[in-house]
């Protein structure tokens, strides 16, 4: 897939400022199990990592895919790649611990061993089945385009045989108006 470098730019940044979202909602979720309140008290911090944790996952996600497939038409930046690559690795390794954290934050400051590895499969239930979904949703498309193309060919090979069979009965006919005129100059003679 190719995008304009803005798109890339514009990718990067918003990983960028989706891990800060991330991290300003993750030390809030700190705060409250340093102060001794029950997971349920910090939802909307907790909902707010999550979320910019995802975005800030999909956008690490897509600058990799940049870097390893990078546009055309680059015009000039003012980060180097290595700027990229290392703000996105310090992002990546931040987010992974994090996630470390969080689940030691759930099991000795809330008090709720079980529910950090609910949530987290759940969440992978779920995002397993939205990746099914999507890729039955793909083969669903593939599929009506694949029987478009059989119809077409179909279409095509009667329309073939109809010509074909136009022709064959057009030599015939020639031939035997041939054979006649042949006859017919035999008498005639």
């Amino acid at each position: 897939m190719i995008v304009e470098i803005t798109t890339a730019i514009a990718v990067i940044k918003g990983a960028k400022q989706a891990f800060d979202v991330a991290k300003e909602a993750f030390d809030e979720i700190k705060k409250c199990a340093q102060a001794g309140k029950a997971a349920h008290e910090s939802l909307g911090a907790l909902t707010s990592f999550f979320s910019a944790a995802g975005k800030a996952e999909e956008g690490i996600a897509k600058a990799k895919e940049l870097q390893e497939h990078p546009p055309e038409n680059v015009p000039e930046d003012t980060r180097s790649d290595y700027e990229i690559v290392i703000d996105m690795m310090i992002a990546e390794r931040q987010l992974r611990q994090f996630y470390v954290e969080l689940r030691e934050m759930f099991v000795y400051q809330f008090q709720e061993p079980g529910l950090y590895d609910e949530f987290m499969g759940r969440l992978q239930k779920l995002r397993d089945d939205r990746r099914k979904a999507e890729v039955e949703k793909r083969l669903h498309q593939k599929a009506i385009e694949m029987q478009a193309r059989r119809k077409k060919q179909k279409e095509r090979e009667l329309l073939f045989s109809v010509l074909a069979g136009f022709v064959i009965v057009a030599i015939f006919s020639l031939f035997i108006w041939a054979m006649i005129w042949m006859f017919n100059q035999k008498e005639v003679l």
